[in-house]
């Protein structure tokens, strides 16, 4: 396993005290060009600062084009058959690595941990991190953690409370928290996967509500397995037997990809299942997910409802349907 952070991060920091324990594991992707600690192993950029140091967020910021420019040596470092953890938080610039290497790695597994930027932050960085987020086609797991909905419970139970005090109370709940996640990264063997906050378990995409723990479990303190920075098993070079392609381009084609508005695409869908059902007079109950977390948006029981309501539909004449109006695309975007 190895886990990655930048010298940008604002939460996963070479100072975090909870990133000490997995030290030996720990990649910091320098890039300002100077390596900035001894304490990790660091991976320098190629960056040069250049006028008043102001820079665009996004693939189109030097910074980014800088570290591009030897992704390839970055990748290679990274060995083969590892899991990556990416370590990120609401600085876009805490996203570069992982989009510099999401199309280049084949035989490692990508896991993100990422974060939202706050509200009030400027639009250049918001839409910087919302652009690198745009595409999660590659990852193979995901943990979307809403810094904003924290920040307004810990200002309704603390109106005094200052940003410092806030950020100390994040990086405590999440350094706390990573043994859990790491447990779960390596006990994983189906992908993608998300981190649901509700019962604390990275839940298959495809199955979604079905396999969610209902009953809250304990959350894990320490790791349940050696922590390796890297290895290699021989029978894993090949494959035993080759799917045919169509196999394969069906499989690529219908995998499911993690959102962060996973949530809120769920809900939409499910409700115009329950409008359909009611204005055709068709006997349907669908009990929301309790998933918190940014799944596909859809799962299989998802697919097993509409499965029922296309079938019933089909037993009412043509002249007799009704479909409630929905625009998928003004709903979701709103």
């Amino acid at each position: 396993m190895r886990l990655i952070i930048t010298d940008s991060n604002l939460i996963w920091h070479k100072d975090n005290p909870y990133l000490k324990k997995y030290k030996d594991v720990i990649t910091v992707v320098c890039l300002d060009g100077k390596k900035i600690t001894d304490e990790y192993e660091c991976f320098v950029s190629p960056y040069e600062p250049f006028g008043l140091g102001m820079d665009k967020y996004g693939i189109e910021g030097h910074r980014f084009k800088a570290l591009a420019s030897v992704a390839g040596k970055l990748n290679a470092e990274l060995d083969y058959h590892e899991d990556i953890v990416f370590l990120t938080d609401g600085d876009p610039c805490s996203l570069y690595p992982y989009y510099a290497l999401k199309d280049l790695v084949e035989y490692n597994n990508i896991h993100l941990i990422a974060m939202s930027p706050f509200y009030f932050e400027g639009k250049a960085r918001i839409m910087g991190h919302r652009d690198l987020m745009n595409d999660l086609s590659k990852i193979d797991s995901l943990l979307y953690y809403d810094i904003n909905n924290k920040l307004k419970k810990c200002i309704e139970e603390d109106k005094n409370m200052k940003m410092g005090e806030f950020l100390e109370a994040i990086t405590n709940e999440l350094g706390e928290l990573l043994p859990h996640i790491l447990n779960g990264i390596n006990r994983m063997r189906s992908f993608p996967c998300f981190f649901d906050f509700n019962s604390l378990e990275y839940i298959p995409l495809v199955k979604g509500y079905d396999s969610l723990i209902k009953k809250k479990i304990k959350k894990s303190t320490e790791l349940d397995f050696e922590l390796m920075r890297e290895y290699c098993t021989l029978g894993l070079i090949m494959p035993v037997s080759y799917p045919k392609d169509d196999e394969y381009t069906k499989e690529e084609v219908e995998r499911p990809v993690a959102r962060i508005d996973g949530k809120r695409v769920c809900n939409i869908l499910r409700e115009q299942r329950l409008k359909l059902a009611e204005a055709n007079n068709i006997p349907f109950e669908s009990e929301e997910c309790p998933s918190i977390g940014p799944c596909a948006g859809t799962c299989e029981k998802c697919d097993r409802e509409a499965t029922y309501l296309r079938k019933a539909m089909n037993k009412i004449p043509e002249d007799k349907r009704v479909y409630p109006k929905f625009d998928p695309i003004e709903e979701v975007t709103v």
